[in-house]
């Protein structure tokens, strides 16, 4: 538990401390949000705070490395491929919140995205129907790329009110952590370090590390956690 902490910790506390320079950055670019009949503001907001969020949740990834339990998960390509993907989609978000994109673009990034993750191993094994069904592999690919395209949009159509994607999107990873620590202790023998359980502890931490200002609007750059959120749901390979 010592460590899923540390992991908490470094991600809130990176994302909380650039926020201010993604801020600036927006502000330089002239990255603002204009005002939506869906939103709650005024006045435009600045955007690119998925920025902040993927290098918070990138930080925390590289000290859980260099620690003797959580290192080990990463003989493994999923955390690599899930912090890959999610560098696609925050990038593709961050041109987006600067010149907008096309729709088209955005879903072929995500594809990307999705499809990267499943093939670095971060895919649905089977599914709990009728039980447990066990499709054929490229078949549950496809379901795959599906379930991360459709919650990483979903997270992004809920974000027009300050914080509401960055609470769900907390309380959703700290569900995930506490199920996947609870598990963990029923395996033979019992491991409480997983890549699931690293992921859900990297996403409380940057959730609430980009609450610090509710100036700036995250929301497509959210895809970068509706994606890692997903890869942390999926078991492993």
């Amino acid at each position: 538990m010592h460590e899923y902490i540390l992991i908490l910790i470094v991600a809130a506390g990176v994302t909380y401390l650039v926020t201010p320079f993604v801020r600036s950055l927006a502000v330089a670019t002239g990255a603002f949000t204009p005002v939506r009949e869906r939103d709650v503001h005024t006045t435009p907001i600045p955007r690119l705070g998925g920025v902040g969020i993927y290098l918070g949740f990138v930080a925390a990834a590289l000290v859980a490395r260099a620690l003797p339990y959580l290192g080990t998960l990463f003989s493994t390509r999923q955390i690599l491929g899930i912090v890959a993907a999610g560098g696609i989609v925050c990038l593709l978000g961050a041109f987006d919140d600067i010149r907008e994109l096309d729709w088209p673009t955005k879903l072929a990034g995500q594809v990307l995205a999705a499809g990267l993750m499943a093939y670095t191993g971060v895919q649905l094994l089977s599914l709990p129907i009728f039980g447990y069904t066990v499709l054929p592999t490229p078949v549950l690919v496809a379901i795959t790329v599906f379930v991360v395209i459709a919650t990483t949009n979903a997270v992004n159509f809920i974000d027009g009110l300050d914080g509401l994607a960055a609470g769900l999107v907390g309380i959703a990873a700290l569900a995930f952590f506490t199920y996947s620590y609870i598990v963990s202790h029923s395996f033979v023998p019992a491991n409480v370090f997983s890549t699931a359980t690293f992921i859900s502890a990297a996403l409380v931490g940057v959730a609430a590390g980009s609450s610090r200002t509710t100036s700036i609007r995250p929301a497509s750059s959210w895809a970068t956690r509706g994606l890692s959120r997903w890869g942390c749901s999926s078991r492993r390979r």
